[in-house]
């Protein structure tokens, strides 16, 4: 993700280490901040979140949870402003919107959870569980019924609402609040099936959604 803070540009990294930030005219190294469980299998996927002079990364493995970091003023050096479990992000990037993040976290389809968590403070706003149980890495087979969860899943947001696609193609559109979900409507995509690990894009009027053989082009304009 590519930032200026302070003044200063900043080329903001994610590796299987942490955060590390690089200066995009020459390479060189701003600062680094180490971020990573001790597990090998660990794995950090999620793009950084930037707001003014501050950076939330996160990570669904073994309890690592999420950090907002503050650049200090000489931009060579961070702070950790809060850190804690309240997300716990795979893949996907949390929608940031009036001092909000509206997220899926989890690391697997069990433990799944939609949350809304203050970016200033981590504060947990409200949460409701999004796994389904006896979930197994394999797409449907013919005739097999999704579950009736959106699973891990992904945010965008378009128009001032929330547009949502589970890993099993499940696609919701909700208001923002930060008192309770508010979901406006839902729908099984057909033919999308696990894993829809790709969030929806949406460009033109058009919302791209697809898995890992099939893409859906849907008519966003006229919704």
């Amino acid at each position: 993700v590519m930032a200026t803070i302070h003044g200063k540009r900043h080329a903001l990294c994610v590796t299987r280490q942490g955060l590390l930030s690089l200066d995009p005219d020459t390479g060189a190294r701003h600062f680094a901040y180490w971020f990573r469980a001790r597990q090998d299998s660990s794995v950090n996927a999620m793009t950084p979140v930037v707001q003014e002079d501050c950076v939330l990364i996160s990570s669904a493995y073994f309890r690592n949870g999420s950090v907002l970091l503050r650049v200090r003023p000489d931009g060579k050096s961070v702070e950790e402003v809060w850190r804690g479990l309240q997300l716990e992000m795979h893949w996907s990037r949390p929608v940031l919107t009036d001092g909000k993040l509206y997220a899926f976290s989890g690391r697997n389809e069990p433990d799944a959870q939609m949350r809304c968590v203050g970016w200033a403070d981590g504060r947990l706003y409200w949460d409701r569980f999004e796994g389904w149980p006896n979930a197994g890495h394999s797409k449907l087979r013919p005739g097999e019924q999704p579950p009736e969860f959106y699973g891990r899943g992904s945010f965008i947001l378009a128009d001032g609402k929330l547009v949502a696609l589970g890993e099993c193609g499940r696609l919701g559109l909700s208001e923002l609040s930060a008192e309770k979900p508010v979901e406006v409507g839902h729908w099984q995509v057909p033919g999308l099936q696990y894993p829809c690990w790709a969030g929806p894009v949406l460009a033109h009027q058009r919302l791209y959604l697809r898995d890992e053989s099939l893409l859906i082009c849907l008519d966003w304009e006229g919704k």
